[in-house]
């Protein structure tokens, strides 16, 4: 299992698609620059589940389950995702936090752990982050992170996002 001091990355499971659903498809203030910028539609959360998440330990790619190391309670998710930015295969690392885990470091924690999981599990030499460009917390954890802004794009699916990178 993955995880970090405070954080365990779990496999999707039932128990959690509940938690997951009020995240994904309710919560339009943590929804709104994550993602597709909106919450999801219930079909696309199902077509998530089945195509985007972590459903075995030997999986590199895809979503985890957050939970906090206390309890087995999700309080949001994390992954390493293939992305083609500036005309480069890569991977991009990512999470999205219950607003109630806000403010408290883990966002740092997670990337720390991207971007030591990127060079010594998958000997890659740099991973990638994207944010929309109004999520100044997290624009704040990239720059904590010392990784350097290297450019944008605009998706149909995403919108505007600000790419960063570091050699890992």
């Amino acid at each position: 299992m993955l995880e970090t001091d405070r954080l365990k990355f779990k496999i999707l499971n039932s128990r959690y698609k509940k938690d997951l659903e009020k995240l994904f498809c309710e919560n339009h203030f943590v929804m709104k620059t994550a993602l597709k910028g909106r919450v999801f539609t219930k079909d696309e959360f199902k077509k998530s589940l089945r195509e985007d998440f972590i459903k075995s330990e030997t999986d590199k790619v895809g979503f985890w389950c957050l939970t906090s190391s206390s309890d087995d309670k999700v309080i949001g998710i994390t992954g390493l995702l293939k992305c083609n930015y500036l005309n480069n295969d890569n991977y991009e690392f990512g999470f999205i936090l219950d607003e109630n885990s806000w403010g408290k470091g883990l966002a740092i924690e997670i990337g720390k752990f991207w971007l030591e999981y990127a060079k010594n599990e998958m000997n890659l030499t740099e991973l990638i982050a994207t944010v929309s460009p109004g999520n100044i917390a997290s624009r704040k954890v990239l720059e904590k992170l010392d990784m350097e802004y290297v450019g944008e794009f605009t998706s149909q699916e995403r919108g505007d996002r600000l790419i960063f990178r570091k050699r890992t």
